[in-house]
């Protein structure tokens, strides 16, 4: 089912923002400091015209979530907030899924999930919004948001035209931190037996949820599964790209 990228937009601002104005227009203000935005799913009732595309489309539906923080500002301000992270929460139950199962057709769709931290990785600066220096006219853009873990450019120069030319400006561009950890599904292999350790999978943590957690923590993800491929090879390697993330104790795990 389509859903227009309006109608998504307003859907947000009706059911989220608008009850929450003060909220809401507090986090704008202190943006880009503060990036991160809590938001119950529970907000968005039963309208299965909105929950449906957030599972199935998460990355339309959370581009149409920061386009109506814009709201706040007034079309005049021009900004916008590509590189927020709406922290969406309390799924559905049909969206859970144990990292066991995640298979190529829930790729780039929304779910939850949860593991135990087997292990953290280094705390490093990622790239949010780039900046590209053209060098033919040495102009510097700094407005390309950089979602996931591959690195986007503009195809041509927006100054000048010229293609080809644009090379990545480190010292341009903002940076936020950014954790891998390896999540490990608790109900493989819980008693031990029954076959080697199974393998953990990669979750990218960015921003405020960079090294939140430590290793034997049991949590609670909601996020996009991903695939990356290496080289020539035509098989991928999932990793879940991080929406939010809870601990759980022994109350709620």
């Amino acid at each position: 089912m389509s859903v227009r990228s309006a109608d998504l937009t307003e859907k947000w601002y009706e059911y989220v923002y608008r009850d929450r104005a003060e909220s809401v227009r507090q986090f704008v203000d202190a943006y880009p400091d503060r990036r991160a935005l809590s938001v119950s799913c529970s907000r968005f009732g039963h309208d299965y015209r909105f929950v449906r595309p957030l599972l199935a489309d998460p990355d339309e539906v959370l581009r149409a979530g920061k386009a109506a923080l814009g709201r706040f500002l007034g079309e005049a301000d021009g900004r916008d907030f590509e590189d927020a992270y709406l922290r969406v929460t309390d799924l559905p139950a049909k969206s859970d899924i144990s990292l066991s199962e995640i298979r190529a057709r829930h790729l780039n769709e929304l779910y939850t999930t949860h593991g135990i931290v087997a292990e953290t990785g280094p705390i490093r600066p990622k790239v949010v919004r780039a900046a590209f220096r053209c060098g033919k006219c040495e102009a510097v853009t700094r407005h390309v948001a950089q979602p996931g873990r591959e690195l986007r450019t503009h195809e041509k120069c927006p100054r000048c035209n010229s293609v080809g030319y644009l090379s990545f400006a480190p010292e341009d561009s903002e940076y936020v931190d950014s954790q891998e950890i390896a999540l490990r599904d608790p109900d493989a292999n819980a008693n031990g037996e029954g076959g080697p350790t199974p393998k953990a999978m990669t979750v990218l943590l960015e921003h405020d949820l960079a090294g939140s957690v430590s290793s034997g923590e049991r949590v609670q993800v909601v996020g996009i599964p991903r695939a990356d491929r290496s080289g020539d090879s035509t098989v991928s390697e999932t990793w879940v790209e991080s929406v939010s993330m809870e601990r759980l104790t022994e109350s709620n795990a």
